[in-house]
């Protein structure tokens, strides 16, 4: 189980702190070369570099200098004001801003979207008890959906106490699930459901497989039909799908531990499984709030802070986020962000798979302020 340790234990930094189109962006890109003395890459090719303004691409240069890998995009009032892509894939594929990198814990605003979506289809609430949903689960009758959705249920989160040996590569989705609930519902909980903020994965993966109880289906063909195909985000997937080598996954390889050290099927499921690229991430943010996936009441839901506490979350979101709302994640070495600020119309995404998540922290606060007053 350290491998679930490892692969979807967001940063716990961020508790203390129209579409995009690539063809549009990379036309406008100019090439730099890097300024880095030691690329993590000898073979990667130059930094691609938008910027709408001179001060933003100077900014962006920045991200060349400190040799950053990943991609950038920001949009507002549906044009381009930033764009930045740099790198290699573990098969030395250049990164560019269309190439989908694993999000982390950004995963988890899809999961929320998810259950809004469900309640308003009426086929679950999120008052509802997981006993509704796990009877063998002793201490489920006291626990709702809200509580898991704004990370208050007092459910454990991983440490070093978490067993290693449940879950393996070679067994379905199913049989680690399976073993992760019988883990998990064996552990007391941390406190009274409701009592406070505290974050654990482990709410969403319990969230994850509650969306395929309630709707019948599976977890990705439920977000794929309902949110992903909808919106025409054709460069989006999931961490169990990498195996089938769908065409958005080239370059990934568990092999050559591209995600480190691979992902057992069903570990990741609503907590931190999604891949996606920059243009299909712009079209989500962009749609959130604008009632194309889920109604304007589920997303006033999404962004109500519970927490009561220093840690301002909602459903999947943090909230005054760089002073709008957003996410960060991490999964192997990639770490990633993106943000919405709704008034200013304005969008974020980065994904890096080179840089630290506190590197990344300090870029993407740093360059979200920058960008949305531009």
């Amino acid at each position: 189980m350290k491998r679930i340790l490892a692969l979807l234990l967001c940063a716990l930094l961020a508790c203390t702190a129209a579409s995009c189109s690539p063809d549009k962006t990379e036309s406008a890109a100019a090439n730099t070369t890097s300024a880095s003395e030691t690329p993590v890459e000898t073979n990667a090719p130059a930094a691609q570099i938008f910027g709408a303004t001179d001060d933003i691409k100077a900014a962006l240069s920045g991200l060349a200098e400190m040799d950053f890998g990943g991609v950038l995009y920001a949009e507002k009032d549906g044009e381009t004001v930033a764009s930045y892509a740099n790198g290699t894939l573990s098969d030395t594929t250049a990164i560019t801003l269309d190439t989908p990198l694993p999000v982390g814990s950004v995963s988890k605003q899809f999961c929320a979207a998810a259950i809004m979506l469900l309640q308003e289809q009426g086929k679950l609430s999120v008052q509802d008890t997981l006993d509704k949903y796990f009877p063998e689960y002793a201490q489920g009758a006291g626990i709702t959906l809200h509580n898991l959705l704004s990370m208050r249920s007092g459910i454990v989160n991983f440490d070093e106490n978490t067993p290693t040996n449940i879950i393996s590569m070679n067994s379905t989705d199913r049989e680690n699930t399976d073993a992760i609930l019988k883990w998990l519902f064996a552990q007391p909980l941390r406190f009274d459901p409701d009592e406070k903020f505290e974050y654990s994965n482990f709410n969403y993966l319990l969230l994850g497989n509650i969306v395929e109880q309630a709707s019948g289906e599976r977890y990705e063909d439920f977000l794929r039909g309902h949110f992903f195909s909808p919106l025409g985000m054709s460069h989006t997937g999931f961490t169990d799908e990498i195996p089938g080598a769908p065409a958005w996954a080239k370059g990934f390889s568990c092999e050559a531990n591209e995600l480190t050290p691979g992902i057992e099927p069903g570990a990741a499921k609503g907590a931190g499984d999604i891949i996606s690229n920059a243009a299909d991430m712009t079209k989500w943010l962009n749609a959130l709030p604008s009632g194309k996936v889920i109604s304007q009441e589920s997303w006033r839901a999404m962004t109500t802070d519970y927490t009561g506490s220093a840690t301002h979350y909602g459903y999947g979101l943090y909230l005054e986020f760089a002073d709008g709302v957003g996410h960060f994640g991490n999964i192997g070495h990639f770490n990633s962000a993106d943000f919405l600020k709704e008034d200013a119309h304005f969008t974020l995404f980065m994904v890096t798979n080179n840089t630290s998540t506190s590197s990344l922290t300090n870029q993407f606060f740093t360059l979200a302020g920058t960008l949305v007053n531009e």
